[in-house]
């Protein structure tokens, strides 16, 4: 695979207009410093070439992936391909969160050894009622459908994630997991399991875990359990669990991934504020 890379990059090189001298420095680079030279040329020196369209980005971007991370980097080389195809080159926190948290539904998707349509279905919707722009809903679901073909290592790509990922935003990742395992309302003992993995995996606190899962089990304590209380928690603990979650879940916390993110972390909040005055007004009337 490399080698046929190098062929097609050399190939492409002698295609492009740029002068003899350059192009044997970019030729020799991807020889003798593969796979270095290869991705050198692919970001910077192909730029000036792009009227060869033999070759398209998302092609490409999956052989890089392939080359250089095993299932993740074919995700990635899916999501890249298309985003390169467009020409938008930039990995960004929003990239970076994108393939992990699509690598990961995946995995939960495929956990209970059967892929059910309703269950892709529900993914990409919940895509779609962010409000991701119709291109992003095609790079989004090719790179889901790569994802479904790919043995994923959860703790490998969880701890992938982990590196690059602020709290808040694991926090909102782990939402989401909820959100398509939740869809049917059944949670079923491999999805429970899986769930248990990401959050060892991404070292989230026990308090915040119950704080996303209460919001979807709906137990008989479910305010309390959102506000990581049981119940019997005096005013002045649920004051602080309130303030403490608001300042964890704030929206302006995963603003720098995207409007349609904020929109979940909003939710979130929302959900958080519903939490804190159903117990203030339990604790009004039996005090």
């Amino acid at each position: 695979m490399i080698i046929a890379a190098c062929i097609w990059a050399t190939v492409d090189m002698l295609q492009s207009e740029d002068t003899g001298m350059k192009k044997a420095l970019w030729i020799a680079s991807f020889w003798f410093f593969t796979p270095v030279g290869l991705t050198l040329y692919f970001f910077i020196g192909r730029k000036s070439n792009q009227s060869n369209p033999t070759f398209g980005g998302a092609a490409w971007g999956s052989i890089l992936g392939l080359m250089f991370a095993g299932p993740l980097g074919a995700i990635a080389g899916a999501y890249l391909g298309h985003s390169i195809g467009k020409g938008k080159e930039k990995l960004d926190a929003r990239s970076v969160f994108q393939i992990n948290l699509i690598s990961i539904l995946a995995y939960v998707v495929k956990v209970d050894g059967d892929i059910a349509r309703v269950e892709i279905e529900t993914v990409l919707k919940i895509f779609q009622t962010l409000g991701f722009a119709p291109q992003d809903m095609t790079m989004l679901s090719r790179a889901f459908e790569v994802a479904l073909k790919q043995d994923i290592d959860l703790k490998n790509t969880c701890d992938n994630f982990q590196k690059h990922s602020g709290y808040e935003e694991r926090l909102m990742f782990l939402r989401m997991v909820y959100m398509v395992v939740m869809a049917d309302q059944k949670f079923h003992p491999k999805e429970k399991e899986a769930i248990a993995k990401i959050v060892d995996y991404l070292g989230i606190h026990d308090g915040d875990h119950m704080s996303i899962e209460a919001e979807f089990l709906k137990t008989a304590d479910k305010y309390y359990e959102m506000l990581g209380l049981t119940r019997g928690a005096t005013l002045s603990e649920v004051r602080k669990a309130y303030r403490d979650l608001a300042r964890t879940h704030h929206p302006d916390r995963v603003s720098h991934l995207g409007e349609e993110y904020r929109k979940i972390a909003e939710e979130k909040f929302k959900e958080i504020n519903e939490a804190h005055q159903m117990i203030l007004q339990e604790l009004a009337t039996t005090h």
